[in-house]
């Protein structure tokens, strides 16, 4: 692994490093994102945040919300999959923007990137519905990552408030069990099926929400339909999908 470029800007220590045909961005010591054009899906937990978009037809996934940018890695991995037309990416951190747009290549036109708090940008939007929600709010402490904003009835009202009737709504839970802790949260917000995502060497829990019923098997048939190549979709099955019970 090599480094491209590293900085200290106000106390937090950013490095983009190179391994093998990949890049990746660390914050303080934590890993945050890596891309590789060749290789999409890799096996990593963001992985679980772009790969649900897929439960439902990719043409009615126009409008997309990113909550949490890092590297931008995300962003592309989601124009491998869908062609949306308007993606939506809120991000606290300047320099992860500039790290996105300079060495992930995070520079269509079709995505906005707004320099703000994505808690209090949530809660003072009132704009037009979002097809897929993700919210990836983390920080760090310890050189380890934390939530920035608890999944209490507060923000997943927010959360929903901004949702499509049709969308998907994606969060990254530190562990399982804070993922379960908030299904039934989910439920009484009016959220039908949920899906929890997670990949073999990672604790994190995705959750993975509708509020109209969605078929299990649909996101296999969506993954088969794209043009990935064989290899991608075989990396992108690596994810392990287990149904949620919503009672």
């Amino acid at each position: 692994m090599s480094t491209l470029w590293e900085t200290t800007q106000g106390g937090t220590e950013y490095s983009v490093r190179s391994a093998g045909g990949s890049v990746r961005l660390y914050t303080n010591g934590v890993y945050h994102s890596q891309w590789n054009a060749k290789r999409p899906f890799a096996g990593a937990v963001w992985d679980c945040l772009s790969l649900p978009c897929l439960y439902r037809p990719p043409a009615e996934c126009k409008r997309v919300l990113l909550l949490g940018l890092g590297g931008g890695a995300g962003i592309r991995q989601l124009q491998t999959l869908v062609e949306f037309d308007f993606l939506q990416a809120i991000e606290i951190d300047a320099v992860h923007i500039t790290i996105a747009r300079k060495w992930f290549g995070v520079t269509s036109q079709k995505v906005a990137i707004e320099h703000a708090d994505a808690i209090e940008w949530m809660h003072q939007y009132t704009g037009e519905g979002f097809d897929l929600i993700i919210d990836d709010l983390f920080g760090d402490s310890n050189n380890e990552p934390v939530r920035a904003q608890p999944l209490n009835d507060t923000w997943i009202s927010v959360l929903k408030g901004a949702l499509n009737p049709s969308g998907t709504l994606v969060t990254n839970c530190i562990t399982p069990s804070e993922l379960l802790r908030t299904v039934p949260i989910f439920s009484a917000l009016g959220f039908c099926q949920g899906y929890r995502w997670s990949m073999p060497e990672y604790e994190n829990a995705i959750g993975v929400f509708f509020t109209q019923p969605v078929h299990s098997n649909a996101w296999l048939r969506h993954l088969d339909a794209t043009d990935l190549t064989p290899a991608m979709k075989r990396a992108a099955r690596y994810v392990i999908r287990r149904s949620l019970s919503m009672q």
